[in-house]
């Protein structure tokens, strides 16, 4: 598994509760396809993907040893080859992307901090916005990130043009669909919470070029 590609993604400084509510969607996508197969061969990244977004996992599947009883709110691996999981998991506890933590309800396998910042680069590589029908209003993101922080500022802006933003201004950018939870996210990575401002607005003035630009409205 190749390291990330962002080697400056740091969660010392992340608001960890907020910034993690963009792992919801994967996890319950994970889990919901877990319980529709069986015998599905363990990704890593899934792996890392459910962990990354709170589920806690038996640390019985890597180290069969352990026999102190595990509550039933502790996922034991259904849906994967079970084999095929210990040693996926195995693999990622070498490469201290996981660890096993000894818990009053009994031992369980958890996200290290090099875990979540490989989950993270995930997450900002694939994340989009996903585009229902429109509720006629218009999310505004404005940005104000100092010259000294350019290469930062430079990298906020790619991802928002990543995820298909409308370019109003060179630090104003807009979509018409719901995304607090992606900024949010991008707020808490990149260190800016105070520097970026998300406004919902019902009309922008000559808003023609954005109802184009995201075939809504007229050009639904």
């Amino acid at each position: 598994m190749d390291d990330p590609k962002d080697k400056n993604i740091s969660i010392d400084k992340i608001d960890w509760e907020n910034a993690q509510k963009i792992f919801d969607k994967d996890r319950e996508a994970i889990l919901n396809r877990l319980n529709r197969e069986i015998n599905r061969y363990p990704y890593a990244k899934e792996i890392l993907l459910l962990l990354a977004g709170g589920i806690l996992i038996s640390a019985a599947l890597l180290m069969p040893g352990i026999h102190r009883a595990i509550p039933s709110s502790i996922w034991q691996g259904k849906g994967y080859k079970k084999y095929r999981l210990k040693e996926t998991l195995k693999r990622l506890h070498k490469q201290k992307i996981v660890e096993v933590l000894e818990t009053k309800d009994g031992h369980i396998v958890k996200i290290t901090k090099n875990g979540l910042t490989r989950a993270l680069q995930y997450k900002l590589d694939e994340m989009n916005i996903k585009r229902k029908s429109w509720d006629k209003k218009w999310r505004i993101v404005i940005f104000d990130i100092e010259e000294e922080k350019k290469k930062l500022r430079d990298e906020f802006r790619k991802r928002l043009k990543q995820l298909e933003f409308y370019s109003l201004q060179e630090s104003v950018y807009v979509h018409a669909f719901p995304c607090f939870d992606e900024i949010e996210f991008l707020r808490q990575i990149h260190e800016v919470p105070v520097n970026v401002t998300y406004i919902l607005a019902e009309k922008i003035e000559s808003q023609e070029n954005l109802e184009k630009f995201f075939g809504v409205g007229i050009f639904a």
